[in-house]
Formats: structure tokens, sequence, C-alpha cells
């Protein structure tokens, strides 16, 4: 007998998003070169059609360029670079016909850094106490996090260097708790378990009864949309195909640096 293949419950179509992703993209250069700031502006359009936003950028000397950038949810890390870097090339080939090195530096970045996100997510359940104690403390058994999924180090692909972490946060349906500890160790484990499929690194599980965060790390052709989507249809799956989660997630990007500092680092260059 075939197998009926399961439809997922949650789709790009019917599940909304609240998003900050954010990311340090360096370009580095063949050889010296100056970009005309007419090309810079001439990028910022061109790239907005793929749904990367240039928030800033610099010419951080010869043969650098650097940019802070903000994306939508569908866009993954190698969507961001072969944005950038294409539309570039193709504005400068007047100029230079391949200006480019093969590799790249993109980092995630957030409002808050990796110290303080982790920090944040581990104190979920005293964040949000139950009024009884043991259920209280069922919940803070519950709580998961790998030491050993480290986050602040870039990973690599064929063309450059890359992090991808992704702070998500998934709500109850209509906002309802869930205190029935044999359920929440299902997501709990089909968490564990989908993000091990997938390879990503999974670092935080913080579960209080109506919500979790997640910080995880993933590759570069996940956009932080389809991460988000399958592991709420997974959850859904663990529970017998049911809609546990509301139809909206937020997603937001994070790194060992924050959005300030990079900042920082662009305005120290003038």
């Amino acid at each position: 007998m075939q197998k009926v293949k399961l439809q997922p419950i949650y789709t790009e179509s019917n599940t909304t998003a609240a998003f900050q992703l954010n990311w340090s993209l360096t370009l580095s250069m063949r050889e010296k070169l100056l970009v005309p700031a007419s090309i810079f502006e001439s990028l910022k359009r061109a790239t907005e059609s793929d749904a990367v936003r240039i928030l800033e950028q610099k010419q951080m000397d010869d043969l650098r360029l650097q940019f802070l950038l903000s994306t939508r949810p569908h866009v993954s890390p190698a969507d961001v670079v072969r944005s950038v870097k294409g539309r570039l090339q193709y504005l400068m080939r007047a100029i230079k016909p391949k200006i480019f090195q093969g590799t790249y530096n993109l980092l995630s970045v957030g409002e808050a850094n990796n110290d303080c996100l982790n920090a944040y997510v581990a104190k979920q359940p005293q964040r949000h106490p139950m009024a009884d104690l043991r259920v209280q403390k069922q919940i803070e058994l519950l709580q998961f996090f790998d030491e050993a999924a480290n986050l602040k180090e870039p990973q690599f692909s064929n063309h450059g260097r890359y992090l991808h972490n992704l702070h998500i946060v998934i709500e109850n349906r209509d906002h309802l708790h869930n205190v029935h500890e044999d359920v929440l160790r299902k997501l709990r484990s089909m968490i564990i378990r989908s993000c091990a499929q997938k390879q990503h690194l999974l670092a935080r599980i913080g579960l209080v009864s109506n919500h979790m965060h997640l910080l995880l790390g993933c590759n570069n052709v996940c956009s932080p949309q389809s991460v988000a989507l399958a592991l709420m249809n997974n959850m859904a799956y663990a529970l017998g195909m049911k809609a546990i989660s509301e139809f909206s997630y937020y997603v937001g990007t994070f790194g060992p640096y924050d959005r300030n500092a990079i900042r920082r680092a662009l305005a120290s260059s003038n």
C-alpha cells in the first residue's frame, strides 16, 4: 500500500512572521579599486527587488567592502551574498569585468549578541513562573541546553565563511497554556530530533507553558522561513497533525556581535 504524503499545516501562504533579520557582509576584491558612490546608490535600489535592503555600507579599504543588511524571512544567507555580490559585479562591469575574489564573510547579527540572548532564553521559566510549584519544577527540568553547539564560530561553504544563527519564538494556539508533561516532552524531543536530521546546531530551548524560544545555527541555503515552518510542522506531526501553534512566529538573527557593534565598526572606518 502506498503511503499518503502528509501535507504541511503551516505554510508560507497561511502563516505570518514577525522578524528582524540582519547581516554583516564583507566582500574582498581582487585588486585595489575605489567603488564610486553612485554605484552604491544603484546597488541599494537593485537589491531591494531581492528582498535584501542595504542599511549601511562602507569601503573599508582598497580591497574590502562591508555592508549592514536586512532581509525578509524567505531569503537565505546564500541568496543574500548572491544578490549583493552579483548585482554589484553587474553594476561595475564597465569599470572592471571581474572584481571579486571567491571568498566572502557573512555574519548574522541582532539587537542582542549571543551571550545576552542565551542568558535571556535560559531564564524563561523564571520570567514566566507557574503558580503550582510542582509544575514550575517540571518545566524547569524540560529546558534544553547543548554546550557543544557553538554558535559563535562561523561555518564554511565552498565560497566563503558564514554564521546563520536564528532566534525563533513559537506560541501555542490561542495562547493557551499547556502543562501536560507528556505533551511537552514530545514537543521537546521532536525539536531536538528535527534539528539533528536537518543538521542544525540546536543550542537552547526555552520552554514554558504557552510558548517557546529556540536558539539554533543553520546552514547557508536554508531560509529563516523554511526553518521555522519545518519546526512548526514537525511539532504538529508529533501530536497527530494537530495545529497546536499559532499561525505566526517570530524569527530574528543573532551572533557574537550586535548591530550597534557593526555600526560602530562602519563608522570608525571613516
